[in-house]
Parts: structure tokens; C-alpha cells; sequence
């Protein structure tokens, strides 16, 4: 059951977590709280299957998506900001109304209830190469990938000398350290969450197009099945850090590439799909700051 293969589906089932958590990232180290991203990559997903399914584009459909995910966080940013709404509680009701939209379209236009397949729905092709399914282990990670997945994870790595290595990344921190202290000296803070909002709308509607057009090509009600919330998980337990959110990341990845290997064994299918949910009940029990702390007690007791 467990062989290298699995490594390339690990990250193909990382990819829209990555992405989203990518996105929440920005948001999270500017100081916003937007937990949209459960009904941002549905609707991106379901507005890339329809412009794919009347354009025959995949390349219009992508872009369909991101741009669908740029106003949905348009639209938390004016109710947030700009209203003065509870993060919480506008994030929790978009997920919600952005659930029954999506539904509603779905009804509206297409007629169909609960799923669209339609052999018009171009997917977003994957990239494959002799040469490069030829080299062990790298082969079998990024052979047969769509796009998606490259540039996710080397937008992750992207991310990390952001923050860390560019003046930009540094007012995304002070923002969301100290966002007084920061106008203070200068730094406009709604300019740079607004932009921090943007971007993780953009990266929530590219997942959202990984999972419909990047899996299969197709649009299923509730096709997100959660991956917006193991998203924010993955941010919390990353601690904000973008290389540890991609090893974290890639551990629910791999979960749910186990959950559908074990499809192929005869088990009952409400403990397949527990799989990648159980992965995030275990990782509460690895703090990354913990391991700190006994790393740190250890050199003391050694010293």
C-alpha cells in the first residue's frame, strides 16, 4: 500500500490546503483574523467549472477562479474594515451564504442538483515528462502534476524570503504585530492588509480550481469537504512559518492519499474518510513551540 508513488499524490491532495494556508498566512501575520476560505474555493470552484464548461478554456477557468476568490475577499475587507464587522462572525456567515450560492448557481443555471459533469468541462492539464519520471523519487513527485502544484509550492518557499527578507514582508509583520506602532512610523496598515487580503483570496480561488479542475473535471456540491478549515489548522500549528506549514501541509496531504488507498480495502467508508480529519485531531498533540521549550531545557540541563 505504501510505495513512492503516493509521494506524488501526497502533494497533488497538499496542493489546495497549501494554497489556502499560503493565503491565510499573509492575512494572519498582517493581523486579520479571515476565515472565508472554506466558501472562497468552493465558489472558485464551481465559477472555474462554468467558465470552463462555456469557454472549452482551462486557462480562462483558472483565472475565473482567482478572480472569484479576489472578491470574495473584496467583500470581507468592505464588511470588516470598512463596516467595522466581527471577523468571526462575517467569515463564519460567508462560508454559510457562499455554500447556499454556490448551490443556488448550480440549480439556476446549469439545472442540476448536487453535481456537474459535462464532457465540455476542459481540466487543467497535467505536465509530464520521460525524462523527469525517469529520476528516483523526484519522479514521482512532480510527474504528471498540473501547474497548480508547482507553482503552490514554490510560492510557499516564495513566501518564506518574503517575510522574512523583504521590506514588504517586514510591514506584514509589524502590521500584525503591533499595528499602532507601525503608523507610527509610517507604515499604512489598511494598505497592506487590504493587499495581504488580496493576495489569500487569490491563492483561496486557485485552490478551489485545483480541486475541481486540477482532481477531475467537475463541480460537486460541498467539494471542498473541509480543506478550508484543515487550511486554517495548518496555519496554527505552522506557528506562522511558511516552511513548516508546508511539512504540515503535506502531512494531511499524505493522510488523505492514505484515506484513498484504503478505499481499495474493504473497510467501512466513514473510517476512510475520518483519515484526514483524525490527522488533524493527532498533529494538536505536536506543538512546534513545546518541542522548543524541551529542546531548551535539555541544553540548560546539559550546560
Amino acid at each position: 500500500m505504501l510505495d513512492l508513488g503516493i509521494l506524488g499524490v501526497t502533494m497533488r491532495m497538499a496542493t489546495p490546503i497549501l494554497l489556502a494556508g499560503t493565503g491565510t498566512l499573509y492575512n494572519d501575520r498582517a493581523g486579520v483574523t479571515n476565515i472565508t476560505l472554506e466558501g472562497s474555493m468552493l465558489l472558485g470552484g464551481f465559477f472555474a467549472v462554468a467558465c470552463s464548461f462555456f469557454t472549452g478554456s482551462w486557462v480562462l477557468a483558472a483565472l475565473a477562479g482567482i478572480a472569484t476568490g479576489i472578491i470574495v475577499s473584496l467583500v470581507f475587507y468592505f464588511l470588516t474594515s470598512i463596516c467595522g464587522g466581527d471577523e468571526l462572525v462575517v467569515g463564519f456567515s460567508m462560508n454559510i451564504l457562499l455554500d447556499g450560492l454556490s448551490i443556488f448557481l448550480l440549480k439556476q443555471i446549469f439545472h442540476q442538483s448536487g453535481s456537474l459533469v459535462d464532457e465540455r468541462i476542459v481540466g487543467v492539464p497535467q505536465i509530464s515528462s520521460e525524462v523527469l519520471g525517469g529520476i528516483p523519487i523526484i519522479g514521482d513527485l512532480f510527474n504528471g502534476q498540473t501547474w497548480i502544484v508547482y507553482f503552490t509550492f514554490a510560492f510557499a518557499l516564495l513566501t518564506w524570503v518574503i517575510l522574512y527578507r523583504t521590506p514588504f514582508g517586514l510591514k506584514v509583520l509589524a502590521c500584525g504585530e503591533s499595528p499602532q506602532a507601525a503608523a507610527t512610523v509610517g507604515v499604512k496598515v489598511l494598505r497592506i492588509r487590504f493587499i495581504c487580503n488580496l493576495i489569500g483570496g487569490a491563492l483561496c480561488g486557485l485552490a478551489g480550481v485545483q480541486i475541481s479542475l486540477g482532481f477531475l473535471s467537475l463541480f460537486t456540491q460541498g467539494m471542498t469537504v473541509g480543506r478550508g478549515f484543515i487550511a486554517l489548522g495548518s496555519v496554527v500549528f505552522s506557528k506562522g512559518n511558511p516552511l513548516r506549514l508546508i511539512a504540515v501541509t503535506m502531512f494531511f496531504g499524505f493522510a488523505e492519499a492514505m484515506s484513498n488507498r484504503v478505499q481499495l480495502m474493504q473497510l467501512p467508508s466513514e473510517l476512510v474518510l475520518m483519515l484526514p480529519y483524525l490527522a488533524v485531531v493527532i498533529l494538536t498533540f505536536v506543538r512546534f513551540d513545546r518541542l522548543k521549550k524541551k529542546k531548551g531545557m535539555k541544553d540548560q540541563e546539559a550546560c
